[in-house]
């Protein structure tokens, strides 16, 4: 199984961050959970709870309503939010490396949440500037730490589906880990977002909860890259969630009455990836639409493909599918943008 964003195949979690064109222009507030931030005008801000929220009267600086989270867009920015796992919820007990949710106002609110799943052994950190670029669209985002560390090893059987649905839930499935609702990548984003509706009231973070502080699965996009693409493939066989994008994974049981349908299933993977064959598969087995399309000297949507590939070289091809220092650039854009929109239903770039 290959580890990305550090070494390739390393366990450290993968620290390097991407440098690139996304997020390189305009202001940006960065906000911890208990710590002040200095915003990009150089105003000192307090904890996200401080901020205000949408105006009540009919100004035109929120977006949304019934239909959609209801976003103050009246001061245009990149907020990001660095989110200690401890600081949320005292009682986990696992899985403790900093959080992120992102929400970039100066792009139109889709009303959609990406919820972002790791790869093997990566900490979210290792997909900030991912989550970057698809705040960037529109979309809040949020990016979970969950246990992508455990290995089968040889026990076989049910051992890969179950261990990651208890890594997924918190529900006891699994003989390999011990993993509790609140240590679980759902009970984190739940908690986070519960976190988010009261810190950043702005963003109406809480639009994504019912009632009951479960996920509205209908408004939530589930992704990830290699282990978490393929644990989103699972997810989505018993969630019904929005969308699910996979790059560089897949998941391959996939049952008849699976809630998410294929037919809203996208996936990226590069030919020179030395998984590509099992990914390939997966997507075969899942019975995803369509064929195997190239995105290479091609235009979005490729033929409303599900399936697509890319030859473009780069350093590690693994991980070069999502935004990452492997992304190939040109000029001043991330050559598997219009892939990225396509699959997470975006848009094409105006």
């Amino acid at each position: 199984m290959l580890a990305c964003a550090g070494a390739p195949g390393s366990d450290d979690g993968g620290t390097t961050e991407a440098t690139g064109p996304a997020d390189t222009t305009g202001p940006s507030t960065t906000i911890g959970v208990t710590t002040s931030a200095t915003g990009a005008d150089g105003t000192t801000i307090g904890t996200a709870a401080s901020e205000t929220g949408p105006a009540a009267d009919s100004t035109g600086t929120t977006t949304g309503g019934p239909a959609g989270p209801d976003v103050d867009v009246s001061d245009p920015q990149l907020y990001e939010f660095e989110l200690d796992p401890l600081e949320l919820d005292p009682t986990v007990v696992d899985n403790i490396e900093l959080q992120y949710a992102h929400l970039d106002t100066r792009a139109a609110p889709l009303g959609k949440l990406v919820f972002f799943l790791s790869g093997f052994t990566n900490t979210p950190s290792s997909w900030r500037d991912h989550g970057r670029q698809i705040a960037g669209w529109g979309f809040h985002v949020v990016e979970p730490h969950y246990n992508n560390r455990w290995d089968c090893g040889g026990v076989g059987g049910t051992c890969n589906t179950d261990t990651r649905w208890e890594a997924l839930t918190g529900e006891d499935s699994s003989s390999v880990i011990v993993a509790s609702r609140a240590d679980s990548a759902e009970g984190r984003v739940v908690t986070i977002l519960r976190h988010l509706a009261e810190a950043h009231p702005g963003g109406d973070w809480g639009w994504y909860l019912d009632g009951d502080n479960n996920l509205r699965h209908e408004h939530v996009i589930i992704a990830g890259i290699s282990h978490g693409a393929s644990s989103s493939g699972l997810f989505a066989t018993r969630r019904p969630f929005s969308r699910v994008v996979m790059h560089s994974g897949g998941w391959w049981e996939v049952p008849d009455d699976t809630v998410t349908p294929v037919d809203v299933w996208y996936g990226l993977a590069h030919t020179d990836d030395e998984q590509y064959d099992g990914i390939r598969s997966a997507w075969e087995a899942a019975g995803m639409l369509g064929v195997p399309t190239t995105i290479d000297g091609a235009e979005p949507p490729y033929g409303d493909a599900r399936q697509l590939i890319t030859s473009v070289p780069n350093g590690y091809p693994h991980c070069s599918v999502c935004v990452s220092p492997d992304s190939p650039i040109e000029g001043d854009a991330y050559v598997f943008d219009p892939a990225w929109r396509t699959m997470y239903g975006a848009g094409p770039l105006e």
